[in-house]
């Protein structure tokens, strides 16, 4: 089953319309993560979608650039870890997708999957 725009934007865009820059990455996002999925091959939970900078602000930890502001990232539920797993076993497949992967020891309990470059270039990145 594919991710969804609904499931990214988590209903805020209501409070929180999004501008152009921000579509235009939603589109691109969903992309890459529904290609991400198909190649995984089993469901995806969104935890943490799209995070206008007031809902960002309040949210321990997050980084005051954080690429959810933008539309250009998004959480997964991953308990057990293996969603990091898979995507550390297999960044080739994150390459082809677009996809970058914050690094596993800091995401405990979930995965982080953006479309933006770090500014290390890296396709699995630290904060």
């Amino acid at each position: 089953m594919a991710i969804s725009r609904n499931e990214v934007l988590m209903g805020r865009e209501k409070a929180y319309p999004l501008n152009a820059e921000q579509e235009a990455n939603l589109q691109q996002l969903l992309k890459a993560l529904n290609l991400f999925r198909q190649m995984y091959g089993k469901p995806m939970h969104v935890t943490s979608g799209y995070r206008p900078a007031v809902i960002n602000a309040n949210v321990p930890g997050a980084a005051k650039k954080s690429a959810h502001m933008s539309c250009q990232a998004c959480d997964f539920r991953d308990i057990d870890g293996s969603l990091d797993k898979y995507c550390m076993d297999n960044l080739y497949i994150l390459e082809q997708c677009g996809l970058y992967l914050e690094h596993p020891n800091a995401t405990p309990g979930w995965c982080h999957l953006q479309i933006r470059r770090p500014g290390s270039g890296n396709r699995v990145f630290k904060p």
